[in-house]
């Protein structure tokens, strides 16, 4: 009985930490949850285990203690959460839809990629095989140049003159 009048009240201690680290607690579980709701009771329920595991407590670093708690707290919901989520129409189908573009837009890559290739093949040699070779076939510089058997700045050259040549030629027949 002397033991229990020495020791501090577990309400009183209790009543303290939650007027000091109630808004530690609801801070930490809005920022972890993002939902005010969820924080709320996040909070209530972090603050019953602090009363539950009081008489474990030491009273050494009670801010830390309150911290370690409300994010445990959050965690587990968190991972609740996730496995409660439930997949809605609109994510399924996200998720399962083709990397393959619709038919017009096929349509319109394969068209664009006929007029490259035609515009490139107008240009003067050595630039119509680079710039084939770079925008139509998707080889790059370096790779041109090994199987070619220039260097790699000449090559490099050529796709830069290529391009401005294409651009001048888009420009002169009003498609940029």
């Amino acid at each position: 009985m002397v033991l229990e009048k020495e020791m501090p009240d577990k309400d009183k201690i209790f009543t303290e930490m939650l007027n000091q680290y109630e808004k530690l607690a609801f801070s930490i579980c809005y920022k972890m949850t993002g939902s005010y709701f969820d924080a709320e009771d996040l909070t209530q329920e972090t603050f019953l285990s602090i009363y539950k595991s009081l008489g474990s407590f030491d009273g050494n670093n009670p801010g830390g203690f309150v911290t370690r708690i409300a994010v445990n707290k959050c965690l587990d919901f968190l991972k609740r959460a996730d496995r409660r989520a439930v997949p809605t129409e609109e994510n399924v189908l996200l998720e399962n839809a083709s990397s393959v573009p619709p038919p017009e837009e096929r349509v319109l890559q394969e068209e664009t990629k006929r007029e490259l290739v035609k515009a490139c093949s107008t240009l003067k040699p050595p630039y119509n095989q680079v710039a084939t070779d770079y925008y139509c076939n998707g080889m790059t510089a370096a790779q041109i140049a090994g199987i070619t058997g220039k260097k790699l700045k000449t090559v490099q050259t050529q796709v830069r003159r290529a391009k401005e040549m294409l651009r001048k030629k888009a420009r002169k027949e009003g498609i940029i």
